[in-house]
């Protein structure tokens, strides 16, 4: 207890400071333990080594699913036919030969029109055999289809009567006929026509239609006489016409062709009185396509068994057959059957995935086995599903998690107390103030938070990925510069530092936040204005660029820095931003001054220094002046200079209630300390000190201000009033005319209590002779010595080097300030020398 009596450290600090310690703690271990069933899920990194306590055998899901999968890969796929499709391929195959046998003789009419076209032929021939000359003129009369023109090819007027061809044919002989020409007339009608229909039997025992025709014309013979005792076939070229629309797929002219002439031939056996063969053809073509549809045909074999079909030796061989006749039958039969073909075996789903579903059933579980005492998984090992099924199962996981948690406790409890420790050796008075360790609590909960980011971008394997380099690490050495000093923002980079190692497991993301924590203190630390402080942020984001880079290529190859240094830039950028308005949110909340308050207070239009202004302008120049002093001073001996500026041109705010009774305030009037005994002159005057303090607290002014008011005058003795009281009384109390203040302890309050007495001393000096350096000179060191002989300076962190400094900065200002002016001509009091 005596050492916390030493330091004046109230209990209560100390339960904050303990508290503080655990809350860091505990965040990370509320991290680890949130995060310890990922770490030790199936497909991350094993946290440390597993050993099997018994031995047991665990089933490979993963290797049993593969043997089944490959059993169902192996399963034959199961097929059925479709019985519709042969039944459909027969009937269409049946129903070719019979439109083959129902084409192959003409039709009563038809006969009838071929007739008529014959003898109206006949008729035409004899005509033009007839006329002399007419071969060698190249007339060619035939009769149309249409039994209604006489075509004739030669060179003939036009005309349509019978008398005009008679005269064009007597024409011909002896003249040149053109072969070009072709003109079609209509013959006139014949004379009369009849014809009788008897019905007789036919040779292959049908019946058979028998026409007789007589026709008799008015041209020669006079009569013609044609009798037809059974239909007559069809003609070969209008029998393959008939069939071939109705077949369009089949390959060609020539099949049908083939049919028709085996047809023809088994047509004139039966005339020649033998039996017939073609109903062999038939039969044979239908139990070709039986065979081969009742095996079976799949999509994939239908182009092989067609080109089998169609090949030089197709799969059929008909023995009753002329050797003649064979080979065109077998070509015929395997054209025909190639071209009605189809696929009649369709995979069966159904089936298939039923016996692929029995196979994979077949398959017995993949076995694992773990020995009692055999290492399950290294540490640092990515685990599979069987080990971490292992673990699992002899109950592994739950002490690992034991001992993973107390680490964590342990490492962030000690990274948490030792930055506080370090943090309250090196300022016990300002680290003494709860306010303080309740600050840097609230920055390590960030520091806890902020390093769990990472995790956000992860990827899939639970690896972190350059993105990760945007983590605001900056934000905590930004804000801690300015709402601390530098020391303590170095110092921020251990808990920053040890919490994100602790989260992401990341060497080189660790090693960048430590960096990134620490980048910002150089240049945020010596900011005197808003532009700096901006330009500070954007420095420490550029500093960042080329550290994640390198980190990047050297912990995770060289294709990766580049989105490294993007990313450490952008994070750098967000840092900064985040840390100004954080900055100014703590600043407020916890009243601390800072680099941004101190910014704020040098404005001239702050409504305290207004108020100086206007009340005590003698004052405000006064202050202004030394806040000149202080801010050079302090600047030359490393001191903050914003806070020596700020100090000064507050100091005498307690003179705004009595101005008149300070002689800058005096402007035209009498001194009323000349109506005043030297006590009440000294009450008067000590009183701007409390009246300051009061004013300050009104305003709001920061601690550090109000030291500044307080400790500008020390307990130094008003010698002016003290000499005048001597003259009255000798043995007077020189306590009676000191100041109640406080001597000063830090830099900026010495150097302000040295500014405002020797700018005093420097104005009263000028009025009395024109100020030299050396004169200058001498007054600054008579200022420093009185106050330190006086033990003003007892308390003061300053070094008889900083005095030397700060007297040398002082002296060069006033020098600067008191300069040699040239007389004018025409000002009122110049006085011009003679050339």
């Amino acid at each position: 207890m005596s050492f916390f009596r030493r330091y004046s450290i109230p209990l209560n600090l100390l339960v904050i400071a303990v508290t503080m310690v655990f809350v860091g703690a505990s965040l990370v271990v509320g991290r680890a333990a949130a995060a310890e069933p990922v770490e030790i899920a199936a497909g991350l990194p094993s946290p440390e080594d597993y050993i099997a306590t018994q031995t047991v055998e665990i089933t490979d899901q993963a290797a049993t699913e593969l043997a089944r999968e490959a059993a169902r890969q192996n399963t034959p796929r199961v097929y059925s036919i479709n019985p519709e499709v042969a039944l459909r391929v027969r009937n269409d195959i049946a129903a070719f030969f019979e439109n083959l046998e129902e084409l192959a003789y003409l039709t009563p009419q038809e006969a009838e029109v071929v007739a008529e076209r014959s003898q109206l032929q006949q008729l035409v021939d004899e005509i033009i055999g007839g006329i002399d000359g007419a071969a060698e003129a190249g007339i060619v009369v035939f009769v149309s289809e249409s039994e209604e023109l006489v075509v004739l090819t030669g060179t003939i007027p036009e005309g349509g009567t019978r008398d005009v061809i008679r005269e064009a044919i007597a024409e011909i002989d002896g003249r040149n006929i053109d072969d070009s020409a072709l003109v079609e007339i209509a013959l006139p009608p014949p004379t009369t026509t009849s014809s009788t229909t008897t019905t007789t039997e036919a040779e292959d025992g049908e019946e058979a239609t028998t026409t007789t025709t007589t026709t008799t014309t008015t041209t020669q013979p006079p009569e013609t006489t044609t009798t037809t005792t059974t239909l007559p076939r069809r003609p070969v070229e209008d029998w393959v016409e008939a069939l071939d629309p109705d077949y369009p797929t089949l390959r060609g002219e020539q099949t049908i062709l083939d049919f028709i002439t085996l047809y023809n031939s088994d047509l004139d056996r039966v005339a020649d009185g033998e039996a017939p063969l073609f109903d062999v053809i038939v039969q044979a073509t239908d139990d070709l396509v039986e065979e081969l549809m009742t095996a079976g045909i799949r999509q994939i074999e239908l182009d092989e068994t067609v080109a089998e079909l169609l090949g030089p030796v197709p799969p059929i061989f008909i023995r009753e057959l002329p050797i003649e006749e064979r080979d065109i039958a077998h070509e015929a039969i395997g054209e025909l059957v190639a071209d009605q073909l189809e696929t009649n075996e369709f995979l069966n789903e159904a089936l298939t995935v039923e016996a692929e579903q029995k196979s994979a059933d077949e398959v017995e579980d993949v076995k694992v086995p773990f020995l009692a005492g055999s290492l399950i998984a290294k540490q640092g090992e990515v685990l599979t599903p069987v080990q971490f099924e292992a673990i699992t199962e002899l109950d592994l996981v739950e002490k690992g998690l034991g001992t993973s948690r107390r680490a964590i406790v342990l490492l962030g409890g000690l990274a948490v107390a030792l930055t506080a420790f370090f943090l309250w050796r090196l300022a016990p008075q300002k680290w003494s103030e709860p306010k303080h360790f309740a600050l840097l609590g609230i920055l390590l909960v960030l520091a806890a938070l902020v390093s769990r980011m990472p995790e956000l971008v992860n990827t899939a394997e639970g690896e972190t990925n350059q993105v990760a380099f945007a983590i605001p690490a900056m934000l905590f050495g930004y804000t801690a510069a300015i709402l601390y000093d530098p020391r303590t923002a170095v110092l921020m980079a251990v808990p920053v530092t040890t919490f994100v190692g602790v989260s992401t497991g990341d060497v080189a993301l660790t090693m960048f936040v430590a960096v990134a924590t620490v980048a910002p203190v150089a240049f945020v630390s010596s900011v005197s204005s808003r532009r700096q402080l901006r330009l500070a942020v954007a420095l420490s984001a550029v500093v960042l660029v080329p550290f994640g880079a390198i980190i990047s290529w050297f912990f995770r190859g060289w294709e990766t820095y580049q989105e490294a240094a993007l990313f450490a830039l952008l994070g750098g950028i967000v840092g900064g931003l985040i840390a100004q308005g954080l900055v100014s949110f703590l600043e407020n909340l916890f009243r601390i001054t800072t680099t941004l308050t101190l910014l704020d207070l040098v404005d001239r239009n702050h409504p305290a220094l207004r108020l100086i202004e206007e009340k005590a302008p003698g004052t405000f120049n006064h202050s202004i002046l030394v806040g000149t002093l202080a801010g050079k001073a302090a600047r030359e001996i490393g001191a903050d200079p914003l806070l020596a500026q700020a100090a000064a041109f507050y100091h005498d705010l307690g003179k705004t209630e009595d101005p008149i009774y300070f002689i800058e305030n005096q402007v035209s009037i009498t001194n009323p300390h000349d109506h005043l005994n030297p006590v009440e002159s000294c009450k008067i005057i000590r009183n701007h000190v409390t009246d300051g303090l009061r004013l300050a607290r009104q305003y709001r002014l920061p601690p550090e201000i109000q030291a500044g008011i307080r400790c500008h005058h020390g307990t130094g003795l008003m010698r002016y009033f003290y000499h005048q009281a001597l003259e009255a009384d000798p043995e007077v109390d020189p306590q009676q005319f000191r100041h109640h203040g406080q001597k000063p302890k830090r830099k900026e309050m010495a150097i302000l209590m040295i500014c405002d007495a020797v700018e005093g001393a420097a104005r009263a000096h000028a009025q009395q002779q024109e100020p030299t350096a050396e004169s200058i000179t001498k007054v600054v060191d008579s200022v420093v010595g009185e106050k330190l002989d006086d033990g003003q300076l007892d308390e003061a962190a300053l070094t008889f080097g900083d005095l030397t400094t700060i007297k040398a900065a002082i002296v060069d200002a006033l020098i600067g300030y008191y300069h040699t002016r040239v007389p004018y001509p025409g000002f009122p009091g110049a006085q011009v020398k003679p050339a």
